[in-house]
């Protein structure tokens, strides 16, 4: 190779190894720093663009969760009314009874049949109740079970009146204008027509709750798969860098060195 002052290849060479090895440690303390695998988007732009699809499915079914979570809590609320509706139908049960006792004067009674009066009027108030401004049983319901949202597989429950539509309750029946007008198989019709609301909350509780574990699974699954194309091995890019910064180094002196080999020549040459 002939000798030139203008020109000197051997540098030239150098400070292109070094250029590269610069870019790849540039890359490796990207990648180390924010524990991404993909630090710039042609690294894998295929791969980035899944992972994103993956990131923003993921965000909505940590949303699912809390939506089933929160129908968890209406269908709760739900059935501690109807709880209360029990206690106080039973209650009602026992003043009837109470009422046929041949022992208790007419005055007796009249009592029995004031407690009946309130306890209807409060019968009636419960079916008003509401959970965060909805009606808790005057409101249809459709919750989303996975991310997809409405599109998606979704659980419908549907609305129960304690006075009104889906079942009304005889004990509460305004035509009802005494406790001695209420028979014994009016109250246990409204017993058992209450045990058939709160097993069918109890079922949709139990769908809520499936639901939830499946969203909870699959929103594992989906950020372990995500993991897999987004982050960065640690262990395999820590020794990369090593490498790399040892190339970084030994590219920079080997361009040192080029460059002096050149200048110590030509003033051999030039005595």
């Amino acid at each position: 190779m002939p000798l030139s002052i203008t020109t000197n290849p051997a540098a030239g060479t150098a400070a292109r190894a070094l250029e590269i090895a610069n870019s790849k440690l540039t890359d490796s303390l990207k990648r180390l720093s924010t524990g991404k695998r993909i630090a710039n988007n042609y690294d894998d732009a295929g791969g980035e663009a899944v992972q994103l699809k993956m990131s923003a499915a993921i965000t909505r079914y940590g949303t699912t969760k809390k939506n089933i979570q929160n129908a968890i809590s209406f269908l709760q609320v739900q059935d501690g009314v109807m709880q209360t509706a029990v206690s106080i139908v039973s209650r009602m049960a026992d003043l009837r009874t109470m009422a046929d006792d041949v022992s208790k004067s007419d005055e007796d009674i009249e009592n029995y049949n004031r407690e009946y009066v309130v306890l209807k009027t409060q019968l009636r108030n419960l079916d008003s109740e509401e959970f965060n401004g909805k009606g808790v049983f005057s409101m249809t319901n459709v919750v989303a079970t996975s991310e997809q949202g409405s599109g998606g597989p979704t659980v419908q429950f549907g609305s129960i009146s304690l006075t009104q539509g889906g079942f009304a309750l005889q004990s509460a029946d305004t035509a009802n204008a005494s406790l001695t007008s209420l028979t014994t198989s009016q109250i246990t019709s409204d017993l058992q027509s209450l045990a058939n609301a709160r097993a069918q909350n109890g079922a949709y509780q139990s769908v809520m709750n499936f639901a939830y574990d499946n969203a909870s699974i699959g929103k594992t699954n989906l950020e372990m798969a995500r993991s897999r194309i987004a982050d960065v091995d640690i262990a395999e890019e820590s020794g990369a860098f090593a490498s790399n910064q040892i190339l970084a180094q030994a590219a920079s002196s080997m361009l040192a060195q080029a460059n002096n080999v050149n200048r110590n020549t030509l003033l051999t040459l030039l005595g």
